[in-house]
């Protein structure tokens, strides 16, 4: 086993090329780069980052990207939940909004159905109260007929027959 990692360990240290020798770094002449000198001054207050506070600087903005992922993702699953919730109200909206228009369209039948039972039993009530007025007449026509046969005297009545069109003519 320890002969395995050591193998792979020493084979990327085998398959490359040995190093040049160390050349001496460029000369940079002010004109090339004129800022330099400006950004390697640093004044004699301020504490240099050490690796240390540089790690921990990182690792404090590691954390709080973290945590703002975080609430990110919890608030975009609250949407998602909410969207959800929505969706399943907007189709519950509608099966009862087209319940609704199909009650709606069977009382409308039935209401159509009902008035015209309405305006029948109007007329046959109508027609019912002139049966009645013309059997009350006849019925009038024979007591006066019995009454002159029995020998009872009639005393000068009116016409013998109501005044019906007048009665006709109101509800």
């Amino acid at each position: 086993m320890k002969r395995i990692v050591m193998i792979l360990f020493l084979l990327p240290l085998a398959a490359c090329e040995p190093m040049a020798p160390a050349q001496p770094p460029p000369v940079v002449t002010p004109s090339q780069a004129s800022y330099l000198p400006g950004t390697t001054v640093r004044p004699e207050n301020e504490p240099t980052n050490s690796a240390v506070d540089a790690a921990m600087m990182w690792a404090e903005r590691y954390n709080a990207a973290i945590t703002e992922r975080d609430a990110a993702l919890d608030q975009a699953r609250r949407a998602e939940h909410g969207h959800a919730e929505a969706d399943k109200k907007v189709l519950e909206l509608q099966r009862a909004l087209e319940q609704s228009l199909r009650e709606l369209a069977d009382a409308n039948k039935t209401l159509l159905v009902l008035q015209a039972d309405l305006d029948k039993w109007k007329s046959d009530v109508l027609g019912f109260r002139a049966e009645i007025r013309d059997a009350m007449a006849a019925e009038l026509d024979a007591l006066r007929q019995i009454m002159k046969v029995l020998g009872g005297e009639l005393a000068d009545s009116p016409a013998t027959e109501p005044d019906d069109e007048s009665d006709e003519d109101q509800p």
